[in-house]
């Protein structure tokens, strides 16, 4: 098994703790193997909405198998006094308890950890890695007395022991990729738009996260591959945009809808052999006011607590952008300045750029 450093960004919130105990047990790369499998099978899901998510008990036997690994105990547990730490431990709780997550007293959703043993309490291993609203989820141990560890687990928890097995088999890809129009089409025509964009927000994310794994674990590093990784990145902003958008009462950009099925389409053929390279969408540097590209800087500065540099076009590369203050910025721009942006200015492409950010402006009827 190659020596690969994992990249806890590939995972989400089920998998990464199951991708840290595999390589553990078999050594370090056995992650990859998790990325064999590249999937769109949708299931029913709440409110008539399918979802791509998967129920956690599948989840887990599913990944425990890619991985090499074991279910040899699963139980429900009512109180944190009835979990037994171990090198095997996994857990899966309520993140809204969890005092190590952004999550915390926030947001409940199902997020896993491993626990071991520590004097006068327990150590909590969680290798999750993600951006979030509320701040930044970062791998990490945290120690936790008894007590703080029982607050933590109010309502219990779904645990696992899980041991070695087989190592995983050879990376062959397992593809599993249905039909994408209904499940598009089910979320562009629901009629309460802000469950809908809500929910896609969080299928997008999963989409996303798991094509980048397939790639990392296929050694798929080509320019088509890319081009579509990113376009599946630009996607999954711009859904968190228009949702944001849509909680505020405003109109959602349709154009995203087809948009994701061209995307899903090109799933078949970006994972599967050589094609053109698409064309990336840029923004190209345009005369505007010099007081509206001072007032668009200024608020860049304010949301990320440094202004770009005179020469910069894209925002990308300052430490702290990320969706979320891409929406700040773009919902203190409007305050400031009193404009509204049009839907189909909300992708991510004008976004995440200081020309495209001034263009928006601009067409909004930004004078300053």
């Amino acid at each position: 098994m190659p020596s690969d450093p994992m990249d806890h960004r590939l995972f989400d919130c089920v998998q990464v703790n199951l991708a840290e105990l595999a390589d553990r047990r078999h050594g370090d790369g056995t992650h990859l193997a998790l990325g064999r499998l590249l999937r769109f099978w949708p299931r029913p899901g709440a409110d008539g909405l399918p979802t791509v998510e998967p129920r956690v008990d599948d989840h887990v036997t599913e990944s425990a198998a890619l991985l090499g690994l074991r279910v040899t105990r699963r139980a429900r547990i009512d109180t944190a006094a009835q979990l037994e730490p171990g090198p095997g431990c996994y857990a899966v709780a309520d993140a809204y308890h969890l005092p190590w997550v952004p999550y915390h007293r926030r947001k409940h959703l199902e997020h896993s950890f491993l626990v071991e043993p520590a004097e006068d309490g327990v150590t909590v291993v969680d290798g999750y890695h993600n951006d979030t609203e509320w701040g930044a989820a970062r791998p990490g141990r945290w120690t936790l007395g008894h007590a703080e560890f029982a607050e933590a687990l109010p309502e219990g928890a779904l645990t696992f022991e899980l041991a070695a097995g087989e190592p995983p088999a050879a990376r062959t890809p397992l593809v599993e990729l249905a039909e994408a129009d209904t499940f598009v089409a089910t979320y562009a025509d629901h009629p309460d738009r802000e469950r809908a964009m809500r929910g896609l927000t969080l299928q997008t994310w999963l989409l996303a996260r798991s094509r980048r794994l397939h790639a990392a674990a296929m050694g798929l590093d080509t320019d088509p591959v890319r081009a579509h990784l990113a376009e599946w990145d630009a996607i999954a902003k711009q859904v968190y945009l228009a949702s944001r958008r849509v909680s505020a009462g405003r109109e959602e950009p349709r154009a995203l809808f087809p948009r994701l099925a061209e995307c899903l389409a090109a799933d078949h053929i970006a994972f599967s052999g050589p094609v053109e390279t698409p064309a990336v969408s840029t923004v190209d540097t345009i005369d505007v006011p010099v007081t509206i590209r001072d007032s668009v800087t200024a608020v860049i500065g304010t949301v990320l607590g440094t202004e770009p540099p005179a020469d910069a076009r894209t925002l990308g590369d300052i430490p702290g952008f990320s969706s979320f203050r891409m929406m700040e910025i773009v919902e203190r721009l409007e305050s400031d300045l009193g404009v509204e942006f049009a839907a189909e200015d909300l992708v991510p492409e004008k976004l995440t750029h200081v020309d495209g950010l001034c263009r928006a402006v601009v067409a909004a009827g930004g004078t300053r």
